[in-house]
């Protein structure tokens, strides 16, 4: 073999042994490196900690909220609630968690008000969570719908709702239609005030000189004779009372339109 072919030999054999070598060494540092571990890895030392969850402003408003639904019931349309503390977020364990209002008894304060609320993770105590929210209740009051006039009587036709924000459960406005419908008003009411208890009395059901029928009671006996009213009156009210057949003029409690009793 000449001097020329001996050389080529020997570099082509060093070029495959730098070759071999690289790949080893490669192959040495992918096996070095391993997955990262579930979790949050710290700037100290590379220290893997358990993964946290929060419990956001949002998720405190809906508990709130559907806590004060469920004690008030109907007596309210809506429930606002505004959470103002804690302001951030509160970091809890990662897990199952449940949240939930600790219960007072006989609480209906308005306004500001501070929940005790408690948290568990993955079935068991975690905390109490002290949260301060701003809270107003709505309510659908009844109002007419156009101006009424002194003792016009109210039926369903003259009644709308108004959405309104009440400060308190024990408001004095009227939201049921059966304590309006067939009262009066007591005084001239405009049109979209809600109704109070004040503004409304019973009707006049009898005015003077209508022509009524005067009934009398005594066990299982009744006598019926008609009259003319000497007086105008209510229900419950006793007017004067002119019998047609004897002339006569009798004390008489209002029971109906068009009917009053006597006492025998």
């Amino acid at each position: 073999m000449s001097r020329f072919h001996l050389v080529l030999v020997m570099f082509l054999l060093s070029e495959m042994l730098w070759i071999t070598t690289t790949a080893e060494a490669g192959r040495s540092e992918a096996m070095s490196v391993s997955p990262a571990a579930p979790g949050h890895r710290s700037h100290e030392g590379g220290v893997i900690r358990p993964a946290e969850r929060e419990i956001s402003g949002e998720l405190l408003t809906k508990t709130i909220r559907g806590y004060l639904e469920t004690e008030w019931g109907r007596r309210v349309k809506d429930v606002q609630v505004t959470v103002l503390d804690p302001a951030e977020p509160i970091k809890v364990p990662s897990g199952d968690m449940e949240l939930h209002v600790v219960p007072v008894s006989n609480d209906e304060r308005l306004g500001r008000r501070t929940f005790q609320m408690a948290v568990n993770v993955n079935g068991k105590s975690w905390n109490t969570v002290e949260v301060l929210a701003d809270v107003a209740a709505m309510i659908d009051a009844l109002a007419p719908n156009r101006s009424l006039k002194s003792d016009e009587i109210i039926d369903g036709q003259d009644l709308k709702t108004v959405r309104m924000r009440t400060h308190q459960l024990s408001h004095p406005f009227i939201t049921d239609r059966e304590e309006v419908i067939g009262k009066s008003a007591a005084r001239p009411l405009p049109a979209d005030v809600p109704f109070r208890a004040g503004f409304l009395k019973a009707p006049v059901l009898i005015k003077k000189g209508d022509r009524v029928m005067i009934e009398a009671k005594r066990g299982g006996l009744s006598i019926q004779a008609y009259g003319v009213t000497k007086s105008s009156g209510r229900v419950g009210q006793t007017v004067m009372v002119s019998n047609l057949d004897s002339g006569r003029e009798l004390q008489a409690k209002i029971v109906g339109p068009g009917l009053v009793q006597v006492e025998f």
